[in-house]
């Protein structure tokens, strides 16, 4: 075969250069035998064969390069050479290394925060055999969860698996711990920052738990490292001495690795449970964060008295996750609970929407229950594009900074043209050098993306409260990385060095060794013009997004929200679990604590409901006919919120017209609507007197909670809008409900201050101690509740990386447009003191450079400006209050980048002003 033959070429160079030479000797010698026959002399014969046959050592590299023997040879002379030119020049090396490294360090840390979060895998032995499972139900589509029924037929009637687990979160109350409560510095800023109440007299901390099969452990094939796991166990010992896990980071921060805690007794919503064992450091099994214990689901109930989980079918309370058999494809497993799918759907209520056809869906395994949305998708899509424009940027300034390097290279690519070397071996080893500053480039973007997200990781770690679990970031390069970023090196080293090695190879002619003396070449100079249009044009387009973001972001911050959010706390508590705490004592509770906060200095009015920002928000189809609300009669979906008497006032709502409720004397059968509401419902109507009824069949609401359905209810008054928790105000559809007096412990209160609220706050902790030290209470202002819900944050995130990474790109563009034109300078030196000389000013020599920047900038503005406007039009979902085309944003950002271009432009070009003429004249 030829490729044996070429490799044992390679195996065996001497022999074969041997041989080669044998064989060219051969012909040299038959010709000049030939010419000696027919009359020549010796020496003349053996001249004529030489000259007829040509350079031997040409045909021995031909003869070498058509076999393909010296391929590695080549390609390690032409490394070896390329890293001897980066030495030489080691202040372009630097430079290119540190543009291009930017560009690439920030696709790394996307990619690497990517495979951090969102392409995580379950912490398992053989992870890639373990799969999520889920449900496609004909009537809601798929779901994740299953009732604990359900999944006890699954795990002993599917036998495509060698093994199911069931896993839910849940957060416990903790007492009775002892040990002793230490919290690092930044996770006491974060405390603040979620309103955590603590208080020296508390007793009681809320801690996050991971409830789960007792084969959980076996399944992902962990064992732990101290103690025992739950499946150690039987059933009748692990009911009669109820047990749970801790895992190694939540005994390390909160009993600072006492030796003693296996066998310790401590308290779960008042229920005692011994520690059993110690899981490994850092594990988080099938979810995000290490929870503080692992908590068996059989003995839920001890926990939930009031929950009846183990045996209703309707429940859905936890999600799968299967190890496959071995042997087992996805396709069977699949197939097979379809099957049983369909038989359990039968064992459902008949009026339940899990007794409608269903089939099974698998995914690999993942600690997120299913596949990502569209919309995070497209997300993500965003992100990578936009990493992806600094590559850009960074690859087109590294090959301004080529192109300059080249033109001092000129004489040396000549001379190699002339001595024999094809234009494709000169493309090859300038693409060579390329290659090898990207890979130096990539190697020193690794290790800053690594360092930066290692203290990133840290601090977010150090950041969390214990009782939060402990976020675990595996941020360290793995293969995965490895080959990403050289690969992303390589494709930037071919992408910023192609053009200059075709463009230097094509005028390193013998022609051209004195062309480059006085002006650029018309070829060179548009590539130059094009890059700096390039950069131009991308980070346009990176810093309008990021303006917009900002820009949208401190729009929905001062925005009128139409209430008081700077004076209103937001007070909720959290309500052990156990047999005492009943509804009825609960209420008790909570009329105690508004009696003691009434009481405090500084409290205006108090009162009881969920607050305009405070998420948790219920919806309910609205009809005006009298008939029950459906589909088919219903005027509008709104939201509602049960309120008291007073929470208008409290938190300074105005009524615009008709009345709010009356203070004595519970009231039944009346709301008040919002404004947008009332125009809704009642386009041009006085909607004063008017009735409506609510449904929320088929909404969200928890187990228990108090509807509004079935009576017809009277208009009463009209409130101001308020804003909610959506940035675009499409909650401000609001129908207020009274409260009665047995809901109160099911809402926040709301407490109106007079003075400074973080001085009152301070005062709340022991007041809620007081009444029960078991509770955990949260405590924020309305200001601060808005600044933390999800829209908001993701707002913020947005704004903040869109403008980090246009801020990159335009300083990237900013080098990229001064070291070209110093380029221009110094190549247009004898140009500038011929035009002085005949009489130029300096003046005419600034606007000439200016202008001829000019020139690239202005048309990388234009291409920018339409290209930023389709990005407009992707972001349109996530501005609120914002036109897409908000001027500002594009006219300000344009000529704040014209501004620094022409400032780049201009500090290289003040060189050429003072050009003495007679030097320029003898500048070669």
């Amino acid at each position: 075969m030829a490729w044996i033959s070429r490799m044992r070429a390679l195996l065996r160079r001497d022999k074969l250069a041997k041989e080669l030479q044998e064989e060219m000797e051969f012909h040299l010698t038959q010709r000049a035998a030939w010419n000696r026959e027919h009359g020549m002399a010796a020496e003349d014969a053996r001249r004529d064969a030489r000259r007829r046959f040509g350079s031997v050592v040409r045909w021995r590299e031909r003869m070498s390069e058509i076999d393909g023997m010296t391929l590695p040879q080549t390609i390690w002379q032409d490394v070896r050479y390329g890293a001897r030119m980066l030495s030489r020049n080691a202040g372009f090396t630097i430079a290119a290394v540190l543009a291009l490294a930017l560009g690439i360090g920030v696709n790394t840390t996307a990619f690497t925060a990517y495979k951090v979060f969102l392409g995580r895998s379950i912490e398992a032995r053989d992870a890639s055999r373990l799969v999520n499972l889920a449900l496609n139900h004909e009537s809601h589509g798929a779901s994740s969860q299953i009732s604990y029924p359900d999944y006890v037929a699954y795990r002993d009637g599917l036998h495509s698996f060698s093994g199911i687990l069931a896993e839910s979160g849940d957060r416990l109350t903790l007492t009775g711990a002892g040990g002793v409560r230490t919290e690092p510095t930044l996770a006491g800023v974060l405390v603040s920052r979620l309103g955590l109440i603590s208080s020296g007299a508390s007793d009681a901390e809320s801690v996050s738990t991971l409830m789960v099969s007792e084969n959980y452990f076996s399944v992902l094939g962990v064992s732990a490292i101290r103690g025992r796991t739950f499946e150690a166990m039987s059933k009748e010992e692990l009911a009669a001495s109820p047990g749970v896990m801790i895992t190694e980071n939540y005994w390390q921060k909160r009993f600072g690795g006492d030796a003693s805690i296996v066998g310790k007794s401590i308290r779960l919503n008042d229920a005692a449970f011994t520690v059993i064992g110690i899981t490994p450091h850092d594990f988080t099994g099938t979810a995000l964060a290490a929870p503080a214990f692992w908590f068996p689901l059989s003995l839920e109930p001890l926990v939930h008295p009031g929950d009846n989980w183990l045996r209703d079918r309707e429940e859905e309370c936890c999600r799968m996750i299967a190890r496959l058999a071995p042997g087992v494809t996805m396709e069977q497993a699949q197939a097979e609970m379809s099957t049983l799918a369909e038989r359990l759907r039968g064992l459902h209520d008949p009026h339940s929407q899990l007794s409608k056809p269903v089939t099974a869906e698998l995914m690999a395994g993942s600690p997120f229950p299913r596949k990502l949305d569209e919309g995070l998708k497209f997300a993500i899509l965003l992100i990578m594009l936009a990493v992806g424009m600094v590559l850009v940027i960074a690859c087109a300034n590294v090959a301004s900074l080529q192109l300059a390097r080249a033109a001092s290279r000129q004489n040396e690519l000549s001379m190699r043209l002339s001595l024999g070397a094809s234009r494709a071996r000169l493309i090859r080893q300038l693409l060579t050098e390329s290659a090898l500053l990207g890979l130096i480039a990539g190697i020193v973007a690794m290790l800053f993306s690594w360092m930066l997200m290692h203290i990133c990781a840290t601090i977010a770690a150090e950041a969390i409260p214990v009782e939060y679990g402990t976020l675990v970031l595996h941020v360290t390069p793995d293969l995965v990385v490895f080959t990403y970023v050289f690969g992303i090196s390589l494709l930037a080293g071919v992408l910023f060095g192609l053009a200059p090695a075709l463009e230097s190879s094509r005028s390193a002619l013998s022609s051209a060794m004195k062309a480059n003396a006085g002006t650029s070449p018309q070829r060179g100079g548009r590539l130059r013009d094009g890059l700096i249009a390039l950069q131009v044009c991308v980070s346009l387009v990176l810093l309008i997004a990021g303006s917009l973001l900002i820009r949208s972001s401190i729009h929905s911050l001062k925005m009128d929200t139409g209430y008081e959010g700077k004076k209103v706390i937001n007070l909720e508590i959290q309500f052990p679990s156990g047999p005492k705490y009943t509804a009825a004592r609960e209420a008790v509770m909570v009329g105690e604590l508004r009696r003691r906060l009434g009481a405090l200095p500084g409290v205006g009015a108090i009162t009881s409901a969920r607050p305009p920002d405070g998420g948790g928000v219920r919806t309910a189809l609205v009809s005006l006919n009298g008939e029950k609300p459906s589909e088919g009669n219903s005027r509008a979906w709104l939201y509602y919120v049960y309120v008291q008497p007073n929470y208008f006032e409290t938190l300074s709502i105005p009524m615009l017209s008709g009345r709010g409720f009356a203070a004595r004397g519970a009231e039944r059968n009346v709301v008040v609507v919002s404004e947008t509401a009332a125009k809704h419902l009642w386009p041009g109507e006085n909607p004063i007197g008017h009735k409506l009824r609510l449904g929320t069949e088929n909404q969200f609401h928890n187990k228990g909670e108090m509807l509004p359905d079935g009576v017809a209810y009277e208009v009463i008054g009209v409130a101001r809008d308020t804003r909610g928790v959506e940035l675009d105000g499409s909650d401000a559809e609001e129908v207020y409900v009274p409260m009665g007096e047995g809901q109160l412990q099911d809402h926040p209160i709301l407490i109106r201050t007079l003075g400074d609220s973080g001085e009152l706050q301070k005062l709340i902790g022991p007041v809620v101690a007081s009444i029960d030290p078991n509770l955990v209470a949260t405590s924020l202002t309305l200001d601060q509740l808005l600044q933390q819900t999800p829209q908001f944050v993701i707002s913020s995130l947005a704004a903040a990386f869109a403008s980090t990474v246009g801020l990159l790109g335009l300083l990237l563009a900013s080098m990229g447009i001064y070291g070209t034109i110093s380029y221009i300078v110094v190549l247009r030196t004898r140009e500038v003191g011929i035009r002085m000389a005949l009489g130029a000013k300096k003046r005419d020599v600034l606007v000439l450079m200016l202008r001829q920047c000019a020139r690239p900038v202005v048309a990388g503005l234009a291409a920018g400006m339409v290209l930023a406007v389709g990005a407009a039009y992707l972001l349109r979902g996530v501005l609120f209050g914002l036109n897409a085309l908000d001027g500002v944003s594009f006219a300000g950002v344009s000529l704040l980048l014209l501004g620094i271009a022409l400032l780049a432009a201009y500090l290289p070009s003040r060189r050429a002003m003072r050009v003495d003429p007679v030097v320029a004249l003898r500048y070669e």
